[in-house]
């Protein structure tokens, strides 16, 4: 056992009004007069060499990025694992009942192989099928072993046994209990948010371990409803010793299951849109990247002064026409410097490989996490409160409401033949735009200076 889970969680559960979610455990070495400006920081999807933050393990676009992939690309994933036999998730046939509850679409019964379940139930629920592969992964091992485990996600396994140990539930075993079961609690979470046992902006305790071991808690300020979910999930977070000694076990105080989650999910998928940047590490987005961008009196956005920013307009402050459009910027230049990715993003979602919209094509469905152009404007424009953005640069030039470029305003949308990107507004006379260019080319600040624009700008936001 202590061989097989070495830096797994053991399985728990936790009841929230009533309801069964499991968490996780983890086994130690045994098992003047004028008032100041008011600032708000926007911090960008961090990178994949982003350090551990307790109170930032996802952020809420990441986890709920139901987009990221795609039945195929599950599959894909699922055979790259090399588990061998016909009793492995990757191969194996399922037959499952359906489901209808109020917080998930509904899902009707079927049959067919674990990537087309899982895929059907994390576009009903809104919950990213990668945290589902990385939470199965640090679960149970489930990617890889034959058979498959019963107790795949851990759902159902209350952290009743003796010492804190897991004693499972017999009638939440098996793949679909167990896979519908643990997402289905999450949408759960975010639909009923007085659910959560760590709120969000609030300072909890929260364990190194479990209570049976005396290591006592630290206190954490959660940020994102992500971090909140898994914490209510799995609520320990790990200690120095065993964020130093990943992936091995650290101390007898030690937990791993957080850790695990945030490691693998950067491992296989890059930013978990959570962490850190790290004394001497390249700031997110790369090393022309923003990482954090403060807005100024509710409408003034400051570009940073990156390499990702051309030296004209780095360091100059926009003025946004209303608070929303401010925040809306001011998660795009957070964004400076990543990389482009071809169907990165999309409808507003975070940063991805771009494997659902892209198909593979170019660089998508590889391992770098960035947007294409109509992704990283619709992820600005959703920052700024607008729901259901098109989804391609083509759709995005013809809809909206048409601006002339004499009432151009910062937030609106420059449409190009097969492009799309950012209005800025002018600098000392010049236009300016924020895009995602092509492969190859970071997030960018840089000035108009194509000629082929649309006739007018598309607009969006609402005063």
């Amino acid at each position: 056992m202590k061989q097989l889970l070495a830096g797994l969680g053991v399985l728990v559960l936790a009841f929230i009004v009533g309801i069964p979610i499991m968490v996780v455990a983890v086994l130690g070495a045994d098992d003047a007069d004028a008032a100041p400006a008011a600032t708000t920081t926007t911090t960008a999807p961090t990178s994949d060499n982003a350090e551990w933050d307790p109170g930032l393990i996802f952020s809420d676009e990441v986890f709920r990025n139901d987009k990221s992939m795609d039945a195929s690309s599950i599959q894909a994933f699922l055979d790259d694992q090399g588990c061998e036999g016909d009793g492995c998730l990757r191969t194996a046939s399922y037959t499952w009942p359906g489901a209808n509850v109020p917080w998930c679409n509904q899902i009707s019964s079927g049959n067919g192989s674990f990537a087309q379940m899982l895929t059907l139930i994390t576009t009903a629920c809104r919950i990213n099928p990668q945290v589902a592969l990385v939470m199965i992964a640090k679960e149970s091992q489930g990617l890889i072993r034959n058979p498959v485990p019963a107790a795949l996600t851990g759902f159902g396994c209350p952290d009743t046994g003796p010492g804190g140990s897991a004693n499972c539930d017999g009638d939440k075993s098996g793949v679909w209990a167990q896979t519908f079961g643990m997402i289905q609690a999450f949408a759960r979470l975010y639909a009923d948010p007085t659910r959560i046992n760590y709120p969000v902006g609030q300072t909890s305790q929260i364990l190194w371990n479990v209570a049976e071991t005396g290591c006592g808690a630290a206190p954490v300020t959660v940020q994102s409803t992500a971090t909140a979910i898994l914490y209510t999930y799995t609520p320990y977070q790990p200690n120095t010793a065993s964020l130093a000694a990943y992936p091995d076990e650290g101390d007898a105080c030690s937990s791993y299951g957080n850790r695990n989650a945030f490691r693998l999910f950067q491992k296989w998928f890059g930013s978990t849109g959570g962490g850190k940047a790290g004394t001497g590490s390249t700031p997110p987005g790369g090393a022309g990247g923003a990482g954090t961008v403060t807005t100024t009196n509710g409408v003034q956005v400051t570009i940073p002064s990156v390499t990702s920013a051309d030296p004209a307009a780095a360091g100059r402050t926009i003025t946004a026409p209303t608070p929303a459009v401010a925040q809306g910027l001011a998660a795009g230049f957070a964004a400076l410097g990543m990389p482009y990715v071809w169907g990165g993003g999309g409808g507003g979602a975070g940063p991805n490989n771009g494997c659902s919209r892209g198909g593979g094509d170019y660089n998508s469905c590889g391992s770098e996490i960035g947007f294409d152009c109509s992704g990283l404007t619709a992820y600005v424009l959703a920052n700024a409160g607008v729901p259901n953005m098109p989804d391609n640069s083509g759709t995005q030039r013809a809809a909206g409401t048409s601006i002339p470029w004499s009432q151009g305003q910062p937030g609106d949308i420059v449409g190009f033949p097969g492009h799309v990107a950012i209005y800025l507004g002018e600098i000392d006379g010049r236009r300016w735009i924020l895009e995602a260019s092509w492969v190859g080319t970071p997030i960018r600040i840089t000035p108009l200076t194509r000629t082929d624009y649309d006739s007018t700008l598309h607009r969006y936001w609402r005063s």
